[in-house]
């Protein structure tokens, strides 16, 4: 069994809501949500998996959001509904600490991107790393990124500013999802924020401090599609239509 978190509690902050009044999971394109696409996405997965969701509750009260997610997973995935904002993705993700802080593998995933890979070949050459990124290569300060050692092992991470050409796909891979909780309170502590939010690629940094190994996944830029702004999901579309 892997647990597969995505959080989708985020703000849209792209989405102007006169041209997209549903919440960004339910935004339709290429005849699917979104979150359909990437629910499919980790079909690849062999293993069992466990979905976990973070929602807002105003979502799953004017949108039904909770309906879908259990209609897509066949009723077996998690819910946790969220009242208010939180600090951060990692915040977030801890919210789901019931049921992730065990010795079951973990992924943490955004909620807005798909890979055209096999996620089972990215897990399977994670191995018995303690955890593992997906990366590809940009210099843009909008992401967060990897700073490697000679052997390819991941010895810093940076949010929000690069300090080198490999940057993290929103795709977190840990082997115990309990270092995950761990190490995340040990940054919270630290206050390790970014413009006062706490991130999922800060926690990688905590675990570099107790030797743990953090493996990367490099993949192609066109192997990759995010669907952070309106269009992002037009380019896919044409892309699609070719």
């Amino acid at each position: 069994m892997i647990n597969i978190l995505i959080p989708l509690a985020g703000k849209n902050q792209f989405f102007s809501e006169a041209e997209y009044p549903f919440p960004k999971p339910l935004i339709e394109f290429n005849g699917k949500t979104m979150i359909e696409h990437i629910i499919d996405n980790f079909s690849t997965i062999q293993k069992e998996k466990q979905f976990i969701f973070i929602v807002n509750s105003e979502d799953c009260k004017k949108y039904h959001l909770d309906n879908v997610l259990n209609i897509l997973t066949n009723q077996t995935c998690k819910i946790i509904k969220l009242d208010n904002e939180t600090k951060g993705a990692a915040c977030s993700a801890m919210m789901a600490v019931e049921y992730i802080n065990n010795d079951m593998p973990l992924i943490i995933s955004n909620a807005d991107q798909l890979f055209n890979i096999s996620l089972d070949e990215v897990i399977n050459n994670f191995g018995n790393s303690d955890a593992g990124v997906i990366t590809f290569e940009s210099i843009h300060p909008r992401w967060s990124y990897v700073r490697l050692n000679k052997k390819n092992k991941v010895t810093e991470t940076a949010e929000k500013r690069p300090i080198s050409k490999n940057a993290i796909a929103g795709f977190y891979y840990f082997r115990k999802g309990s270092d995950f909780i761990s190490s995340s309170s040990k940054m919270i502590k630290k206050d390790a924020s970014v413009n006062g939010l706490y991130y999922i690629s800060p926690v990688l940094n905590e675990m570099v401090l107790e030797n743990k190994i953090i493996n990367i996944f490099q993949i192609a830029n066109d192997k990759y599609h995010t669907f952070y702004t309106p269009q992002k999901i037009k380019e896919y579309e044409r892309l699609m239509s070719c």
